[in-house]
Parts: structure tokens; C-alpha cells; sequence
């Protein structure tokens, strides 16, 4: 037995590099060479959290390979990330992960790259769908005009913030307004910090470094005021063609109708030349999941999990 260890030991592990601001030019690279509609592996997201478990990655057979852990549970990666012939880089993920004693999970493969992973490695992955990590997506231009019957409850709450507050005015994010939203998120957590999930506070960890290195990250996104208050806030960044991910939306729920303006609003200024708004999943939260469906997603891009099982 010791002897087997010493020979793992010998072998070369793969060197995986914690993500940092300065590693976006070398995502953006890859990004661009394999179309996706996941929510999870965009730059923005990745940065988002960082700090609320470890993300890291490396260049493997060309591919670029994103390995995240959360404290006290077993790594997971993404699928490789490029173009070509993905198989001589999970070939090289899978004996990785035998030199660690580990198994090879990938999480968040989108339907397609599941059944490319069954075709290439047949029988050796334990795939299953994760319905609590499925990704909605909605048409932008429903939801910019909320018409029809469907959208009638969304658009009574954007009608009485219309009527209430006619003079409010939508700005975009920039360099020069950003610590004025830092600082009104900053109120608004203050106000809920003593009973947040540790997920809130991972979130707010994110919110702040989004917002302190907004323009670095390329997203888009702007705020709501009525007045000299800022009563809503929202960004996100294009993923593809068609698609952009709304990471953020807060608004202080005191103004009737908040939520349904800065969502209307920031994709009437961001977005609108866009197809599609992938709003992210709802992690099994009910009243969440009850909300993302109320908005009639388009569809959702369902996500599944592959356990290398030899």
C-alpha cells in the first residue's frame, strides 16, 4: 500500500491556480470558443463567488478546466471548456483525480455535453439530471412588455410603481456611481445581516467585490431612484450571441413595484438587442422557484451531474 502511493506521488498532478481579476482575458479566450447557455461558468459568476468556496483552474489538453471545492465536501469540475475533441482532456481528468484519490464529478453539464460524455465514455459515468440547478431563461422583450394575460399580475405591481413614482429615473452603473450603490447595498444588508444565511453573506461578499471591480468585469447594469434614493439595483454580462445572465437584482421592497421596474428597465437599457435573460436557478428554494416561474420562463436549460464510476 505504501508502496501504491509513493508511485501516485511520482506521477505529476495536475497544478490548478486559484482565479483571480486578472485571469479574465485568458476565460474570455476560451469562453468565446464553445458556445454555452449555463449560467454557472461565466467569468462574472465564477468571481461572484470565489471567496465563498475555492474556484481554480487549469489549461489541459487545451481545454480549459475549472475545478471548484466547497469547504468539507469533495471537489467538482466543469466540463472542459474549447474547442475540439474534449476526450484526451477527461482521459487526463480522470487519472488526476486516481493520483488524488479522488472521483471525477463534473457538475452543471448542459443536456448536450451529457450525452457527449455517455457517447465518447460509455457506461462510465453515472449521469443524472439536478432539477434544483436548472437554469430559466426568458424571452427579453416579454419581459420588457409584459403584455398578455400571463404577465397581468407583474404588470399591476409595474403600473402602481409607474403611478406612485412617475418621475423615477433609471441610470446606468459606471465608475463614477458605483460606491453610490455600494454604499445603499451595504444599508440594505445591514438590515438583515444578524439572521442571513451563510449564503446571503457569501452573496453580499460577492455584491461588494462585483461592485468595487465593476468595470473590470465587464458586466452591465444600472439603478433605479426616485429622488435622491436609489430604490433598486440590477447587472449582468452577455454569455453568448442570444443570451445575457442576470447576476444581481435588489430593491428595497417598501416601494410597491420595485423588483418589476429594475428587472423592465435593465433589460429595456442593457439588453434589448438580446434574445434571451438567463435569470440563474433556484437551488430547491420553494418560494424562489414559485417566483422565477411566475415571470413564464421560455425554458430552462437543465443541468445534469456525471460521477466517474470506472
Amino acid at each position: 500500500m505504501q508502496a501504491k502511493a509513493q508511485g501516485k506521488m511520482q506521477e505529476k498532478m495536475i497544478a490548478y491556480k486559484k482565479i483571480s481579476l486578472e485571469d479574465k482575458p485568458l476565460f474570455d479566450t476560451f469562453l468565446k470558443k464553445d458556445f454555452f447557455t449555463i449560467s454557472d461558468i461565466s467569468f462574472g459568476n465564477l468571481y461572484i463567488w470565489h471567496t465563498a468556496r475555492e474556484i481554480s483552474y487549469a489549461i489541459v489538453e487545451n481545454f480549459l478546466v475549472i475545478r471548484t471545492q466547497v469547504q468539507n465536501q469533495p471537489p467538482f469540475y466543469f466540463y472542459p471548456i474549447g474547442e475540439g475533441d474534449k476526450t484526451p482532456c477527461i482521459e487526463a481528468l480522470v487519472r488526476d483525480c486516481a493520483i488524488r484519490d479522488e472521483t471525477l464529478e463534473f457538475h452543471s453539464l448542459e443536456e448536450r455535453w451529457a450525452e457527449e460524455l455517455e457517447a465518447k465514455f460509455p457506461q462510465k459515468f453515472r449521469i443524472t439530471p439536478n432539477r434544483d440547478r436548472s437554469d430559466y431563461v426568458y424571452h427579453i422583450r416579454e419581459l420588457i412588455e409584459l403584455s398578455g394575460r400571463k404577465y397581468h399580475k407583474k404588470k399591476n405591481h409595474l403600473n402602481q410603481f409607474l403611478q406612485n413614482y412617475p418621475d423615477f429615473v433609471y441610470t446606468r452603473i459606471d465608475g463614477s456611481n458605483k460606491h453610490r450603490v455600494l454604499a445603499v447595498w451595504e444599508k440594505w444588508f445591514a438590515q438583515i445581516q444578524d439572521g442571513a444565511s451563510e449564503g446571503l453573506i457569501n452573496e453580499n461578499i460577492g455584491i461588494i467585490n462585483a461592485l468595487k471591480h465593476y468595470e473590470s468585469l465587464d458586466f452591465a447594469g444600472g439603478f433605479v431612484s426616485v429622488g435622491e434614493e436609489i430604490v433598486a439595483f440590477s447587472f449582468g454580462e452577455v454569455i453568448n450571441t442570444d443570451m445575457v445572465v442576470v447576476h444581481i437584482e435588489k430593491a428595497n421592497a417598501s416601494y410597491h413595484g420595485a423588483y418589476q421596474i429594475i428587472n423592465q428597465q435593465l433589460l429595456l437599457n442593457e439588453f434589448s438587442n438580446y434574445a434571451y435573460a438567463n435569470r440563474e436557478e433556484d437551488l430547491g428554494i420553494e418560494g424562489l422557484r414559485r417566483a422565477k416561474m411566475s415571470y413564464n420562463p421560455a425554458f430552462l436549460v437543465e443541468k445534469f451531474e456525471a460521477i466517474f464510476a470506472g
